[in-house]
């Protein structure tokens, strides 16, 4: 655990407090969720009524440096705006409110409601023992949309984002982050924000995917000591109810790896040594009894398997997409839950990211825009097309149903370059090439519409015209005339 130094600008006879991006200082909203349930829209936006609170920008650069970091922030920060006002691909809405000048657009960003929190993820800006900045981990923070400030909960110690893994889970009346880094696996009790360390040594997860019913437990492998010319791993399960792991029996000298779960439907693969064939397995973990987690009779792919998702349901066949690779080029397949084949259903040359698998739609990123393939007929549909777009991140939301039926998809959010109107006079070299949050109608029809700021990002932050009007004097600071006392308040913490 490090001890982080934070110093926090108080001026006397303000009321509030200037927002540096510094933790504690907040912005209030008029926000109000009415949902005991996690509001997940795809990390890129949380939707909560007629309130979008979203990342404002994308970066895909890496931050080297604070001099990156504060540069990125001026148009990455969290951001809140009305649907009601969003207006053209052009222009930006009337009101966007800047929440946290922190950076939550980037290629680890993640971000949910619960509760009247907003909770996401930044880039970690804390410095190590040596002095040094490691941007590439991760820090998660909760914000309060009654103005009273944020708090930060969680900071990695490492970070790999081939492997890592995020979700807000609810089971039963409780919600939970999981974070796993690619080593350490931690949950969050989002009741009270405390941090359990589940592992230290993870090297594989079994995780649902958000708003999926589940059992409360995760399951999780581990490398361990062997005695001499043996080998193998140890798996293990968590569960939330005891709040303790357990040991899964295996035979000595085989190896498992976790590469997906749908519910509580779990995918792994078995490696014997000294083979290294990968065969992938599927356990239904709420079948399974005792300690054992075996094999026989549940073989689902002659390869290994990765990005699994759950389709159909309702009236449509249900089954699974995956991506796996076959001849060195990663393929989306599918295969129908009666059968024990799958098909080519994207090959690698039709995508460039999976982006949301949601019934019967299979949503994916082209060099060309935004498509979906409907699983049951084939047809594609393009939703997004000439813009330069981020291909790697998509949000969405819903139409409002009866309680317990599934809703159907409202609208896509997705990043772009800025676009520019035919008669717009800037010149080619001064124009923004940043890329911004646009929506558009889920089916392709409609307009897209521009939901960031983009003309003057820091116009709308009134402690920023606030900041530019102070002037500094010695010690002491003038504002309209009045002179007021700068007071640094240093304050150690632990995380």
């Amino acid at each position: 655990m490090k001890n982080w130094l934070k110093s926090s600008l108080c001026v006397a006879g303000l009321v509030g407090c200037l927002s540096l991006g510094l933790a504690g200082c907040g912005v209030q909203t008029d926000i109000k969720n009415q949902s005991n349930e996690i509001i997940y829209n795809g990390s890129v936006v949380s939707v909560v009524g007629d309130e979008i609170i979203f990342s404002n920008a994308y970066k895909s650069d890496d931050i080297t440096s604070m001099s990156d970091y504060k540069s990125f922030a001026n148009t990455a920060y969290l951001a809140t705006t009305s649907s009601d006002g969003l207006v053209d691909v052009y222009t930006s809405p009337e009101k966007v409110t800047k929440l946290k000048s922190e950076v939550t657009g980037f290629g680890n960003m993640y971000s949910f409601v619960y509760g009247n929190n907003i909770y996401y993820a930044a880039p970690n800006k804390h410095k190590t023992s040596e002095n040094q900045h490691v941007f590439t981990y991760v820090s998660f923070f909760l914000f309060f949309f009654d103005g009273s400030g944020t708090k930060e909960f969680l900071t990695t110690n490492s970070y790999d984002t081939a492997t890592a893994q995020i979700r807000a889970l609810k089971f039963g009346d409780n919600a939970y982050l999981f974070v796993y880094d690619g080593t350490a696996l931690n949950v969050i009790d989002l009741q009270n924000d405390k941090v359990t360390l589940i592992s230290d040594k993870a090297t594989s997860v079994a995780l649902p995917h958000e708003g999926e019913k589940w059992n409360g437990t995760v399951y999780y492998s581990e490398d361990k000591e062997h005695s001499y010319g043996q080998s193998g791993n140890a798996v293990k399960k968590y569960s939330l109810s005891e709040s303790q792991s357990t040991n899964l029996s295996l035979s000595q000298n085989y190896t498992i790896s976790f590469t997906g779960r749908t519910g509580d439907e779990l995918f792994f693969t078995r490696t014997h040594t000294p083979t290294s064939v990968s065969n992938t397995f599927k356990e239904d973990a709420t079948v399974f009894e005792g300690l054992e987690l075996s094999t026989a009779g549940k073989s689902f792919y002659s390869a290994s398997v990765s990005n699994v998702y759950a389709t159909g349901g309702g009236n449509l066949q249900e089954g699974y997409l995956f991506t796996s690779s076959l001849s060195g080029n990663e393929q989306i397949m599918y295969m129908s839950s009666s059968s024990t084949q799958p098909q080519v259903f994207l090959a690698n040359g039709d995508y460039s990211e999976l982006l949301l698998v949601y019934g019967d739609l299979v949503y994916y990123s082209t060099s060309e825009g935004i498509n979906y393939k409907v699983i049951s007929s084939g047809e594609v549909v393009n939703v997004v097309s000439d813009m330069t777009i981020e291909t790697s991140k998509l949000g969405y939301d819903f139409y409002e149903t009866e309680q317990g039926a599934k809703p159907n998809l409202k609208n896509i959010y997705f990043y772009a370059q800025r676009e520019y109107a035919e008669d717009d006079e800037t010149e080619e070299e001064e124009r923004d090439t940043g890329k911004y949050l646009y929506t558009v109608a889920a089916n392709g029809q409609g307009k897209v519409k521009l939901v960031a700021e983009v003309d003057n990002p820091d116009s709308n932050s009134p402690n920023v015209a606030l900041i530019a009007s102070l002037s500094v004097v010695g010690g002491l600071v003038l504002i309209g005339g009045v002179v007021a006392t700068i007071i640094i308040v240093k304050k150690k913490r632990g995380y």
